[in-house]
């Protein structure tokens, strides 16, 4: 009976001191917070002192911040080294995997080439073994002399170039004139220093082509346009689209291989592409392309 009541008295006790410790602790926060929302003010108010002062332009104040960024400066400079190695580094890590990009483009450009060169040698060895059977003649180069385009005429109804090359390069009437991208025309006058083209394009111009994979005869004839016409093609010849267009050298005028352009179908009409276009030339290079009978009627 008695410890029933002993325990029954502790109970209020503990009790009592839960309830003073919670509010003690409660009493903490409230001035923790408080001491946090002075603190809190008083720097407000130091920042507002600071600005109302830096709007008059106080004298004291601007010294004051003198001193206070000579004495950061170092602190600022120390604090740029890491900043400064961590952005080195970065750098190095950006240009490694950079190069290694670069090194994987440049391999597979290595085994995209290799591959294209082995394909060549079996292309040349065969071609070696073909001549071998046929025992044909191996074509000489063709030697040529490059001159600058000095004036057009790129009229409706005549399409010529003057070039500062001659008689004395030379030259002579009917040599074909090529620019990086292909056959433009060729020589039908001869100065001394300087020679006059028929392009292409000229509605005077006729050379004789060869078209696509089956090698179809025809004639170019110019237009006045950029885009000369196909004539002359043998009924029911497939051409298509796309196909190459050579020079053919038949009647021994012009050298074969030449390349033209593509075909275009406008209509029911086939026309050429060019892929030497004018206002890309600047420089021509004239061939020195003499048919044995040909060069024997030459004056």
């Amino acid at each position: 009976m008695f410890r029933k009541n002993r325990h029954f008295s502790q109970r209020p006790l503990r009790r009592f001191r839960s309830s003073a410790s919670a509010s003690l602790r409660q009493g903490a926060r409230q001035s923790g917070s408080g001491f946090s929302e002075i603190l809190l003010f008083g720097l407000v108010l130091f920042a507002l002192i600071l600005l109302v002062l830096d709007k008059t332009n106080n004298r004291q104040l601007t010294q004051l911040r003198s001193h206070a960024l000579d004495a950061a400066a170092p602190l600022l400079e120390l604090a740029k080294v890491p900043a400064g190695y961590i952005q080195r580094s970065l750098d190095r890590v950006q240009s490694f995997y950079e190069l290694n990009r670069k090194l994987t483009r440049l391999q597979e450009e290595n085994r995209r080439l290799r591959s294209m060169k082995w394909n060549m040698d079996r292309l040349e060895q065969s071609n070696a073994r073909l001549k071998a059977l046929l025992n044909s003649a191996e074509d000489a180069p063709l030697k040529f002399v490059t001159g600058r385009v000095i004036a057009g005429n790129p009229s409706l109804f005549g399409r010529h170039m003057l070039v500062n090359v001659g008689q004395r390069n030379g030259i002579q009437s009917g040599y074909a004139v090529i620019n990086a991208q292909g056959f433009i025309g060729r020589t039908v006058e001869t100065g001394q220093r300087t020679s006059r083209i028929l392009l292409l394009t000229d509605k005077a111009s006729r050379v004789p082509v060869v078209i696509g994979k089956q090698a179809v005869r025809a004639m170019a004839i110019g237009t006045g346009t950029a885009l000369p016409k196909i004539a002359f093609l043998p009924l029911n010849t497939p051409i298509y689209e796309g196909d190459y267009v050579f020079t053919s050298g038949h009647g021994g005028e012009l050298p074969g291989g030449l390349p033209i352009g593509v075909v275009k179908k406008i209509g029911q009409e086939y026309r050429i592409a060019l892929a030497a276009t004018q206002p890309d030339t600047e420089y021509v290079s004239v061939l020195y392309f003499d048919h044995p009978d040909l060069a024997e009627n030459r004056p």
